[in-house]
């Protein structure tokens, strides 16, 4: 490795360790740098690891969703990107484990990482968050609800569901910022605080 390489390894580790201290202060402006600087990075490995095209978007928002309720513990961090990573191979085991296939899970993420060891929910802190975010869109008016979640659940895009539904794409895009804004006040209410570009991932990024 050149002495370049090395320059730049350390200049993007300075500025990944600046962004998490940021963030571990509550700067929403750090997290969405991070968020952009880090989706191009990570989104290609979870595809290879799943092997399945569509889960990815929901596994980067819990990825961000764990970085945001860990975020006290940032300023702690030696390595960012070393961190991040052992989040995805977390989240990717984990989601792995959850269609049944627990071995091809463990040697998945053992052939991408020989070095990852795993971490526990608790340590990602997001379980109740999530379960709030079901209750929340649960409470959702029927016809909101319904294209909140073929958004997320048959990965169709905004022109899809608009044509399923026979509605407009604007419509169906006003519905979605409503109900992400109602699933936001939801927590607030439980006094769970998410950056807004967080819920709003899906439809800045995936759409």
């Amino acid at each position: 490795m050149s002495e370049q390489d090395l320059k730049g390894m350390h200049n993007n580790t300075g500025h990944e360790t600046a962004l998490f201290h940021q963030i571990a202060q509550g700067d929403e402006s750090a997290f969405e740098a991070l968020f952009h600087l880090y989706v191009p990075k990570i989104k290609p490995v979870i595809a290879r690891i799943i092997q399945v095209e569509g889960p990815e978007k929901d596994i980067i928002q819990e990825i961000f969703l764990g970085i945001w309720m860990s975020r006290e513990k940032l300023i702690e961090v030696v390595a960012p990107h070393n961190w991040i990573f052992k989040m995805v191979y977390h989240r990717c085991y984990t989601w792995l484990q959850r269609q049944g296939v627990r071995n091809k899970a463990s040697n998945i993420i053992t052939r991408e990482n020989p070095d990852y060891s795993n971490l526990t929910e608790e340590n990602l802190s997001f379980s109740e968050t999530a379960g709030l975010v079901r209750q929340a869109i649960h409470q959702l008016p029927p016809q909101a609800k319904k294209i909140y979640l073929l958004s997320r659940e048959t990965e169709l895009k905004i022109a899809e569901i608009a044509s399923q539904l026979e509605l407009s794409p604007q419509t169906v895009k006003n519905s979605l910022v409503r109900s992400l804004k109602s699933i936001r006040e939801y927590l607030i209410g439980h006094g769970i605080i998410l950056p807004l570009m967080l819920l709003f991932s899906y439809l800045l990024y995936f759409s």
